[in-house]
């Protein structure tokens, strides 16, 4: 009886460790990854959502794992970024000088076009209308277009964005 007793205690103990063992893996799996969208992005990371809802386009920001910093970016001519890493997998960045100095349809502009990467997976496109304006906010500033980025433009960029 003795011995039968030990076993089971044994074997408890050695269950109790592998469910302690799975429930950390779980847990730090979940745990891996912490959301945070500093507070000046935090209204264009919700109209973002809304204007995808209004063309039939849902943003999950948990699922697609994205977090937004406003940061010193010392990369010359560069203003946002979309960075990818595996622990933090799309980290959108502002350079805090540029968001200091933008006017709400310049940071809406670029908040966008780095979630247009984070969030949709969308690439550069540098197409020009007739005119030479960019055709979407994707464009990657290199000059082969003019942005032109206005309240009467914005539905028709930013229509273009959220295509399927």
């Amino acid at each position: 009886m003795f011995k039968s007793h030990k076993i089971k205690t044994v074997y408890t103990a050695f269950l109790y460790f592998v469910l302690a063992t799975l429930s950390g893996i779980s847990c730090s799996k979940d745990q891996a990854f912490d959301l945070f969208v500093d507070n000046s992005l935090q209204d264009y990371f919700d109209r973002f959502v809304v204007e995808g809802a209004k063309r039939n386009v849902t943003v999950d920001y948990e699922a697609a794992r994205v977090s937004g910093y406003i940061k010193e970016i010392n990369t010359p001519n560069v203003i946002g970024q979309c960075a990818h890493d595996p622990k933090k997998p799309n980290t959108v960045i502002v350079d805090r000088t540029y968001w200091n100095n933008g006017t709400d349809l310049e940071k809406e502009f670029l908040v966008f076009h780095e979630l247009g990467h984070c969030v949709l997976n969308r690439e550069h496109l540098d197409e020009a209308d007739a005119r030479g304006n960019c055709i979407s906010i994707m464009t990657s500033g290199s000059a082969q277009c003019r942005i032109n980025y206005t309240m009467e433009t914005r539905d028709k960029l930013l229509d273009e964005l959220f295509k399927k």
